[in-house]
């Protein structure tokens, strides 16, 4: 067995079924006699290889394979990588170094590659001999599971492949176990007159979602979305969800501001954006944080912070409280009003009412993956989240990752559908994620939201810079359904509202992958 072998064989031991990249010279060592049973999924650009990958570990809850090309191809992925930082994505990153027998005359396509990698990813390590690559591939699956989850690297020298190898060797890592001390937060909880559960990504992606429901159901307490939530830990459609609050520290006290104590779990407290003065909870309340990233434990303005796993703490959380006799609200005037409001803007082919409409057919266990950008709120309002791993986003706010994403996504679940809701500039970060979506008959359903511009910097224009004009804000002509064609997906312009439903239905009813190209109404949202 040589280490090329002995790599092929960790994978099969360790489940890894795909390895998704674009090779180059120094990959082809590794790629030669690549193994029946085993999948090279080819992406067009590096970044496209990453976000796939990134899609398909968060959906598998597994760590993805990626191998990328020297510096050149790891530049190319740096920014999805920080994406995949951000989205706790286990990943395992290789990528080919030059050979090392003549790495003193820096030959071409050589390059300091740890230290590239080092800034957006867990751990970035070079091999340094043949013996290693196994044992580091094991570590760096460890690393990459142990949370929080996340991306990690490793730059193997091209000419360690053919180098003899032992048979691999896993290693068991226990988890961390439910945070110590919970009994403060129990009592706390039971004892409030207005408890509230602030839910973030962290909580579905530790497969949490049925326990923050216990939780919630036991309490009768309001649930929000952390702000710019990447995954729903908490079914949007459920009578106690009160929505997403919004990353401005106001909008954070205003929605908070009559609950006595507060749990935020599995999400930092808080993400924000636009920069406002001011706290973000109320100074009377009790704010108690749990999360599997010490990190963000270290910097939460919180009376007490928790470590740990996240399902068995809200378990544990479910068991220790007392149940509250409160009414249950009811969610049908908000319903009727969304109804109402997408109705008013069929003329106009409001990004509403085509929201409503695809709704309205998407079946319970749909996933979305979402990057519409400036009508990411309105989608969440709109299109419910019933089922655990229903929805993933990009938590770094960096444009490019939702296409693969999708594709990635489609590979680890194929039993689920899967829709990808984008805007017109940002499918063209990553468009090529069509090509390899057509080679792997990976059924997503695109559906583009097309203003012909960036309307969210046309939004914070609005806001922040009154009567300004910014140059660069609108991007006109794109003929997206010729784009996709030529890639070997269908695809059709929706211009008339009258036409949407049908082409919706369609779409969802098609055996490959599709993109709708839906020209929706250009006016510029208000910012929060």
């Amino acid at each position: 067995m040589n280490v090329r072998e002995a790599a092929y064989e960790w994978m099969r031991m360790r489940n890894i079924a795909y390895m998704f990249g674009n090779p180059g010279s120094t990959e082809l060592p590794l790629l030669i006699q690549f193994p029946e049973d085993r999948r090279y999924v080819l992406a067009l650009q590096e970044s496209i290889a990453v976000a796939m990958a990134d899609g398909c570990a968060q959906a598998s809850r597994a760590p993805a394979l990626i191998n990328l090309h020297v510096a050149p191809g790891l530049g190319n992925a740096m920014g999805v990588l920080f994406t995949a930082l951000k989205n706790n994505s286990p990943l395992i990153v290789t990528c080919g170094q030059q050979d090392t027998r003549h790495m003193f005359h820096e030959p071409l396509l050589s390059g300091d590659l740890v230290s590239i990698a080092r800034p957006v990813t867990k751990w970035s390590y070079e091999v340094k001999t043949p013996d290693d690559v196994i044992p580091a591939l094991e570590q760096a699956y460890l690393l990459a599971m142990t949370p929080p989850r996340g991306p990690v690297f490793l730059s193997i020298p091209m000419n360690f492949w053919d180098a003899p190898a032992e048979t691999p060797v896993l290693r068991q890592l226990n988890p961390p176990s439910a945070p110590q001390g919970l009994e403060q937060v129990a009592d706390a909880l039971s004892k409030a007159q207005s408890p509230a559960m602030v839910v973030g990504a962290q909580v579905d992606a530790a497969g949490g979602f049925e326990a923050a429901v216990a939780l919630a159901e036991k309490l009768k307490c309001a649930v929000f979305s952390a702000p710019l939530n990447s995954r729903a830990g908490f079914p949007t459609s459920h009578p106690l969800f009160k929505g997403m609050l919004l990353p401005a520290a106001p909008r954070i006290f205003q929605a908070l501001m009559m609950h006595d104590v507060i749990l935020v779990v599995g999400a930092p407290l808080f993400t924000l954006y636009p920069y406002f003065a001011g706290g973000f909870t109320p100074a009377t309340a009790q704010v108690f944080h749990i999360t599997e990233d010490p990190m963000e434990a270290s910097r939460a303005p919180a009376t007490a912070t928790f470590v740990g796993d996240l399902r068995l703490a809200l378990e544990n959380l479910a068991s220790q409280v007392s149940a509250r006799n409160a009414p249950v609200p009811s969610r049908a005037a908000e319903e009727a009003k969304r109804r109402s409001e997408a109705a008013r803007l069929k003329p106009k082919m409001g990004a509403r009412y085509v929201l409503h409409l695809l709704a309205r057919q998407l079946s319970p266990d749909t996933v979305i993956v979402d990057e519409s950008i400036s009508s990411s709120l309105c989608l969440r309002e709109f299109i419910p989240i019933q089922q655990s791993g229903g929805y993933y986003t990009s938590a770094s706010g960096g444009l490019g990752w939702a296409m693969p994403a999708a594709v990635g996504v489609k590979l680890a679940q194929p039993e689920r559908p899967v829709v990808c809701v984008i805007g017109d500039g940002s499918s063209m970060y990553s468009i090529q994620a069509l090509w390899t979506a057509a080679q792997e008959k990976a059924k997503v359903t695109y559906v583009v939201l097309n203003n012909s511009g960036y309307n969210i910097l046309k939004s914070f224009t609005r806001a922040f810079y009154p009567g300004s004009e910014v140059p660069g804000l609108d991007v006109p002509t794109l003929d997206l359904v010729a784009v996709a064609q030529g890639m070997g997906v269908p695809a059709e312009c929706v211009q008339d509202p009258d036409a949407v439903e049908e082409a919706i239905a369609r779409a969802l009813a098609s055996d490959t992958p599709t993109l709708l190209d839906v020209h929706v109404d250009k006016t510029v949202p208000n910012l929060f």
